[in-house]
């Protein structure tokens, strides 16, 4: 059995329509066409910032931070193979800031052996930068790099220069 609508329920809603539409009237009468289009810009690109963050900041980037890295750490180093992964860290540590700090770069990889600095290469593997546009979150701004593709990407001239020959004995850079 069909139910039979209330004839006074359509009347309500639409004195009620009609209620809000002159209250938004009244208060928005001040303003003209052109004062709400130049807002339209803002209003967009606060949405889209508001997406982003939803989509990034949230852990939902859609890869992993850090990435097991495709070079084998070498046999027969000197060393215990937490030391080398201490490096790394302190290599990230000195890339993954606003601006580098070069001096830490290159007396934490100076002076060791090709086997050593490919250790750390390994050890490194790929990293995303964690500097993040959004306070409080672990969101990145870059895709997982490997320790060289970091050096190319942040140092230049004769810092780049140093540092590929620092590893030219490795072939990883």
């Amino acid at each position: 059995m069909a139910r039979k609508s209330k004839k006074g329920g359509s009347k309500k809603v639409a004195s009620y329509t009609r209620e809000v539409s002159r209250y938004a009237s009244k208060a928005l009468s001040g303003i003209g066409t052109a004062q709400v289009m130049a807002f339209l810009p803002w209003i967009a690109g606060g949405i889209a910032v508001w997406w982003a963050y939803t989509k990034l900041a949230g852990g939902e980037a859609g890869f992993n931070l850090n990435e097991p890295g495709s070079i084998p750490v070498p046999s027969g180093l000197p060393r215990a193979e937490y030391v080398y992964a201490d490096i790394a860290d302190r290599q990230f540590n000195s890339l993954n800031m606003w601006g580098t700090d070069t001096e830490s770069l290159f007396s934490a990889v100076q002076g060791l052996s090709p086997a050593e600095l490919v250790a750390v290469a390994s050890k490194f593997g790929k990293r995303a930068s964690t500097i993040s546009l959004f306070p409080g979150t672990q969101q990145s701004i870059s895709f997982p790099r490997s320790l060289t593709e970091w050096y190319d990407s942040e140092l230049s001239g004769a810092d780049r220069i140093r540092m590929k020959q620092i590893w030219a004995g490795t072939g990883l850079y």
